[in-house]
């Protein structure tokens, strides 16, 4: 009965072995089973040995596809952060490049200003040394003019005031001349005209030189409120200047930030391929493993209950007398009955 166990074991099991230990048993001599229970002894140890591998190559595929699928879903979620870091980034740049454009363009501006400005100023100053020359020279000319008027009269006498009359000396029979308006006012004749003109002249010259001192005035608020202005605008330049080294050095941080962040993107996406060609490699084993894990487990607990039974048999007890040896075997098989020397205990 032990050989029809081990046969059936064989036949559900699919494993030559029993088949084999089923052959060495039949051919053993009645009380002479040692080598066989030996022999099934070192079976049973063997399918525990193979159990106990199956059970570690099952946790072994699922917890290393588990630690390989959360490092892929990782590495994955890393690759978005970076990207997003770099879409910012770039966002960023583009602001700043923007802004970098607008204060360029605002220096561009003032820089026009400043050289209208200069140009402005240099004419107006033109235009101001040629008046104010021009007034100098007409105050020299009528300075002269006067001088020359003046030391004529003085020297020709006509600047004094006019003598005293002399009484009139007429022949006889003719009339003498009409008298003056009046005994006490004076006749000056020609040296009240000529005086009147060197005071005009004076006049003249006066205005002249208001002219000039009034050109200078207008010619120094000129050059101070262009030189106010010029002083404002250059230093808003200046402020731009420094502005846009800063927005130049920041850009310059983001621009290589973006670099990095790709060249980190890249080896995430290296190190996501080698975790994804892992999982790849792996899952035919392991599917087919997991697929096949609860029939192997079946077929081994056939097996080891056909070992056990036929141990039963071999070793002189028994097992149900109702039980067919050459049915299918099942899960619970391994339950035998000694002898009934023993139950009787």
């Amino acid at each position: 009965r032990a050989v029809d166990v081990l046969k059936v074991a064989a036949r559900e099991a699919h494993d030559s072995r029993l088949s084999m230990l089923a052959v060495r048993a039949a051919g053993a001599s009645a009380g002479h089973f040692d080598e066989v229970v030996t022999a099934i002894d070192t079976m049973l140890e063997m399918l525990q040995r193979e159990e106990d591998a199956d059970l570690s190559k099952k946790e072994t595929c699922e917890s290393d596809r588990a630690a390989d699928t959360r490092e892929a879903i990782l590495t994955s979620r890393a690759m978005d952060e970076l990207s997003d870091t770099i879409t910012a980034d770039k966002a960023k740049i583009e602001a700043l490049t923007k802004e970098i454009e607008e204060k360029t363009q605002t220096i561009k501006e003032l820089n026009e200003e400043l050289k209208e400005a200069k140009e402005m100023r240099e004419r107006g100053n033109l235009e101001w040394q040629q008046s104010d020359k021009d007034d100098k020279a007409a105050k020299e000319l009528v300075g002269n003019a006067k001088g020359v008027l003046a030391r004529f009269y003085s020297e020709n006498g006509l600047m004094l005031a006019q003598q005293k009359q002399q009484p009139f000396v007429g022949q006889a029979g003719e009339a003498p001349p009409p008298p003056p308006p009046t005994w006490e006012a004076p006749y000056g004749g020609k040296t009240e005209e000529q005086t009147g003109i060197v005071a005009m002249l004076a006049m003249i010259e006066e205005d002249i030189q208001q002219d000039i001192e009034k050109s200078k005035t207008e010619e120094d608020a000129s050059e101070a409120l262009y030189q106010t202005s010029k002083a404002a605008m250059e230093e808003e330049i200046r402020g731009l200047t420094t502005s846009i080294s800063e927005l130049e050095g920041a850009r310059g941080e983001k621009e290589q930030g973006v670099e990095e962040n790709k060249a980190d993107r890249l080896g995430k996406n290296g190190e996501l391929a080698v975790v994804l060609k892992r999982i790849a490699d792996a899952n035919p084993g392991c599917d087919y493993f997991n697929i096949n894990y609860p029939l192997r487990v079946t077929s081994r607990q056939i097996e080891v209950d056909g070992l056990n039974k036929a141990k039963v048999i071999l070793s002189g007890g028994a097992i149900a007398a109702h039980e067919d040896p050459d049915r299918a075997m099942k899960l619970g098989d391994a339950f035998v009955q000694r002898h009934r020397k023993f139950l009787g205990r």
